[in-house]
């Protein structure tokens, strides 16, 4: 150290030292400048000092020792300060990047998650939509459409507008792939259309959120075989491509319901499919059963009233007492059930001189089940099961009539017993004299088109109908029996309640709807869409007897409600549109 004092203090070298000095300064930053500065300065004195007291070496070394040992000290506190003086810059970018206004993103970003193997998909949308009714339901979206209020009703004389944000719906798909060839995916989707018992409009609003999609399914390519495990649409419900999830053909309306014709249910199922390749598809599925009206619902009976055949005590159909039990409705009943139901499909598709084609058959197996109790001998009562086989058959098709301009879709349904897969939900059976279920029989068909008007506005356009084929009077409820009494169904009675003198069944039920959807915003935030729609819905009920008011007898008693809807959606997880395309100028 003595020689490296010296040679510092010595003036030939002295520029040298200083200019090394500086470096070590520029190294450090501003607050180790005048750290080393000092160190330097504290130095090159007791360089000084050493070279005029050479008997003090030993002292001098000490010290010297002592003065490096400072600052390291100075340098470690140097340090901290740093890092705490980054911390706050940090802080305080991250504070006015999420500050209101424009907002980067740093890095161009496909709205999913890269987790490990795992991809995560976030979906949905935030809504707020409104209806006004001619006809007031109680409701923000369409109830059963072959139930409307009756001319009787004093509902049916009042108008009705709803605001509601529970159609808002969160969804997200996870996948990865256990190996090049086998893909395993789970897609949740919910919204907010759950009702609680406290749930109400007074106040606070509050409603439930609820189930839509929860599924997983497996997919071997090299098969061509897909599984599914879960609760979706069911595999009656028309399709866009192939018979794989979430392509399903689903009217555009804002209504939750849909459209009368409209043929589909969403429930728990395990559904297996083979892609044969060349657009040829086939699957088959077992899903949750429920019998329908009178079986289920929440004026279904536990214990209904004993037909009149002799001997037949009781007949039960539903859950016995109450509501559901466990995790289910305790005010809706549930329909007893010991088969699931069965369904198989078939599709194609293709291209047909440049026309996009889809088309589709399927079939369909529900057994209604229920239990008869009957007097025998000595007053004792004795059980028996009775199933009815149910039974469907339809198909679907969809056209490109102009290629990216004009779709086409229609599709069909008939049977007995299919009640509960209609939007309209007409009734499913009746109970025989014998205590058994007679399936009705029941057509559905539904016709539609949308118009790509721009890249950005859709329009479209649905009618269908939903119609019970036969009464059958020769049940214990002489269901559409022509006796039926219905001269009073035009006259306004006190209470809600269907009077005596409207007691004939819906027969059909009908509607034409059309609206559009329009993205008037779209960027990488995702998308703004607005939406009105227009519909006109009536129902028919099977012709009785009595003249109703300015009507023949026998006449074809109907109620209808016309309603508009209106839909403002937010979809922050929607891509980015496409670039436009360069055009050169010259």
């Amino acid at each position: 150290m003595k020689n490296i004092a010296t040679s510092c203090d010595d003036a030939s070298v002295r520029a040298p030292c200083a200019a090394a000095a500086r470096a070590a300064v520029r190294r450090r930053g501003f607050g180790r400048q005048l750290l080393s500065g000092a160190a330097l300065a504290a130095l090159v004195t007791t360089g000084s000092v050493a070279a005029k007291a050479d008997d003090s070496n030993a002292e001098l070394a000490a010290e010297i020792h002592a003065l490096r040992a400072q600052l390291r000290h100075l340098e470690a506190r140097v340090d901290k300060h740093s890092v705490q003086i980054h911390a706050v810059q940090v802080k305080t970018t991250s504070y006015q990047a999420t500050a209101p206004g424009a907002y980067e993103p740093p890095v161009p970003w496909d709205k999913k998650f890269h987790l490990d193997g795992i991809t995560i998909t976030p979906g949905g949308f935030i809504a707020m939509e409104g209806v006004y009714r001619t006809r007031d339901t109680g409701g923000i979206f369409s109830p059963s459409f072959g139930s409307l209020p009756g001319y009787w009703n004093p509902l049916a004389h009042n108008n009705e507008i709803r605001g509601s944000a529970q159609q808002s719906r969160f969804s997200l798909l996870v996948q990865g792939n256990y190996n090049p060839d086998t893909l395993i995916s789970g897609y949740g989707e919910f919204d907010f259309l759950g009702a609680s018992t406290t749930a109400n409009s007074t106040e606070s609003n509050s409603y439930t959120p609820r189930i839509r999609h929860l599924y997983t399914t497996i997919d071997w390519a090299g098969e061509g075989l897909h599984l599914l495990a879960g609760q979706t649409w069911s595999l009656v419900t028309l399709n866009q491509k192939g018979i794989t999830p979430r392509n399903e053909d689903i009217p555009l309306t804002i209504d939750g319901m849909y459209v009368s014709g409209f043929t589909w249910a969403r429930q728990p199922q395990i559904r297996l499919v083979k892609d044969f390749g060349n657009g040829f598809w086939v699957a088959a599925s077992a899903e949750t059963p429920q019998t329908g009206t009178p079986c289920s619902g929440g004026n279904a009976t536990g214990a209904t009233p004993g037909p009149t055949t002799a001997g037949v005590y009781s007949v039960w159909c539903s859950t016995t007492t109450g509501g559901g039990t466990s995790a289910y409705n305790t005010q809706y009943k549930y329909s007893l059930n010991h088969i699931p139901d069965f369904v198989a499909k078939a599709a194609y598709e293709g291209n047909i001189a440049g026309h996009s084609l889809h088309v589709e058959g399927f079939g369909l197996y529900t057994d209604l089940y229920d239990y008869a109790e009957y007097t025998g001998p000595g007053g004792y009562l004795y059980g028996n099961h009775n199933d009815t086989a149910g039974w469907g058959g339809g198909g679907s098709v969809t056209l490109g009539l102009l290629p990216h301009w004009i779709d086409l879709q229609g599709s069909a349904m008939i049977g007995r017993g299919i009640g509960r897969y209609g939007s309209g939900s007409l009734q499913s059976a009746v109970y025989a004299p014998n205590g058994s279920l007679t399936a009705l029989p029941e057509l559905m068909f539904l016709g539609g088109a949308v118009v790509h008007a721009t890249p950005s506005l859709d329009l479209y356009a649905y009618g269908g109908e939903e119609r019970l084929l036969s009464a059958d009077s020769s049940s214990v409820s002489s269901f559409g029996s022509p006796t039926a009494n219905n001269s009073q169904c035009y006259f306004l009675q006190a209470a809600a309640a269907s009077p005596a003198g409207c007691a004939g069944n819906v027969r059909d039920t009908w509607e034409l709807t059309g609206g559009f959807w329009d993205k008037v915003y779209q960027g990488a935030f995702g998308s703004v869409r607005v939406g009105l729609q227009y519909a006109y819905i009536q129902d028919d009920i099977f012709n009785g007897s009595g003249a109703s008011a300015g009507h023949p007898a026998q006449s074809n008693v109907h109620f209808n409600d016309q309603e508009v809807f209106a839909s403002l959606r937010f979809y922050p997880f929607d891509p980015a549109p496409p670039a436009p395309a360069l055009v050169t100028k010259y």
